[in-house]
């Protein structure tokens, strides 16, 4: 079972996350390699030609995560239906998206309550994972 401390050192909260996603919060390793995977998808966007590339670095770096994670932590109770970096990529294709609408259309648009819904329930789905793991309930993904 991974101790309380433990978990608090290793994974971000769900504000750090978030906030890493956009460059604001680059503490310790796991915020710098989602902030990789959200400016993979940034690129993404605006360079779609290049895309079976960048979803190639992407692929490798939710693979780093999920080995680095596999490296800092002990098995403890149920696991996750999905591994960490795979969490990180969903939340930074919905971060760069949700922000990218908030750039370019009516914020009051359908389209933009969607993509903000999308990313809140990806940032609960999170912090429950975070809360999950500190209670002794489940174990990180990865």
């Amino acid at each position: 079972m991974i101790a309380p401390d433990h978990v608090r050192s290793v994974l971000p909260s769900k504000d750090e996350l978030l906030a890493a996603l956009r460059g604001h919060y680059l503490q310790g390793p796991l915020c710098v390699q989602a902030y990789g995977l959200s400016e993979l998808h940034r690129l993404r966007r605006v360079e779609p030609t290049r895309a079976a590339e960048i979803d190639c670095f992407r692929s490798e770096l939710v693979a780093e995560i999920d080995d680095w994670v596999g490296s800092q932590v002990a098995p403890g109770a149920r696991g996750w239906p999905e591994s960490l970096g795979a969490m990180f990529d969903r939340m930074a294709a919905a971060s760069d998206h949700a922000f990218n609408l908030l750039m370019t259309i009516d914020p009051g648009s359908p389209r933009m309550h969607a993509a903000w819904t999308r990313l809140a329930e990806l940032e609960i789905a999170y912090g429950e994972l975070v809360a999950a793991v500190q209670d002794g309930r489940s174990r990180l993904p990865g």
